[in-house]
């Protein structure tokens, strides 16, 4: 039987993707990340590349240890639109690929270093966003070289727990399948990601692709002591905060 493999949908699992190259006992399916944890808890014989702060959520999720997706500078997958005119914010829309990160951190992150509370807001029609500061999720920030105008969501989380922020976490409801998995897999994310970058074509305009290439290196895949620190210093900030009633015990393989 196939191992299903779930993926959200962006060039950083993409680029993953490409790093290890599954064999024919892998069926690699791609949904909206949100709606990945949920898909995984349900069936054991499926892993999947989730947004981190699910696991406040899918607790009994067994985690990896080893792998996942890190960032450590510049690159991310979401980015900060401000709107210069407005002298206070309250309110700020989550556009895109919008996962639990995006809607928990944007309250904590503005608390820490704003002193504001503000009401994250979904939005589905980019027509309104016209005027709104907002957090825009996913690929469309390259593909429109809107990311020049914005600041990485990455690097102010990193800032805010002064760690490596851990955006999607290798998952599975099977203890046994997530550690044969990356046991068979964990060697094909050492060696960097340049050869992997000439092999994928984003569609993404040049400015995009040159800022991507210069950056790449701080994107990780194959975890060290201070990427695991990362994840949990960010699956504490929610309970320091109030959102979550209690820490959560995380079950690395």
């Amino acid at each position: 039987m196939k191992t299903k493999l779930f993926l959200p949908q962006n060039f950083y699992a993409n680029l993953f993707l490409t790093e290890l190259n599954p064999d024919h006992d892998i069926e690699v399916t791609y949904l909206p990340a949100a709606l990945i944890s949920k898909k995984i808890a349900e069936d054991e014989n499926s892993i999947g590349i989730i947004p981190t702060l699910d696991l406040l959520t899918f607790k009994d999720l067994f985690v990896s240890s080893r792998i996942g997706i890190s960032f450590n500078a510049l690159l991310s997958n979401s980015y900060l639109y401000f709107n210069e005119e407005q002298e206070t914010i309250d309110e700020i829309s989550l556009v895109g690929d919008v996962t639990a990160n995006e809607i928990i951190l944007s309250k904590i992150l503005f608390r820490e270093f704003y002193d504001l509370d503000i009401n994250p807001k979904l939005i589905t029609d980019d027509s309104t966003l016209i005027q709104k500061s907002l957090i825009r999720v996913g690929d469309k920030n390259f593909q429109d070289k809107i990311f020049i105008n914005g600041l990485s969501f990455s690097e102010e989380i990193i800032e805010m727990i002064n760690a490596p922020y851990i955006n999607f976490a290798l998952a599975g409801s099977s203890e046994k399948l997530l550690n044969g998995f990356v046991t068979q897999h964990e060697n094909k994310f050492v060696d960097g990601h340049e050869e992997s970058l000439t092999k994928i074509e984003t569609g993404f305009p040049e400015l995009s692709k040159d800022f991507i290439a210069v950056n790449i290196q701080h994107v990780v895949f194959d975890f060290e002591n201070q990427d695991l620190e990362g994840i949990k210093t960010l699956l504490q900030m929610p309970y320091y905060h109030g959102i979550v009633k209690e820490l959560v015990d995380l079950k690395f393989v």
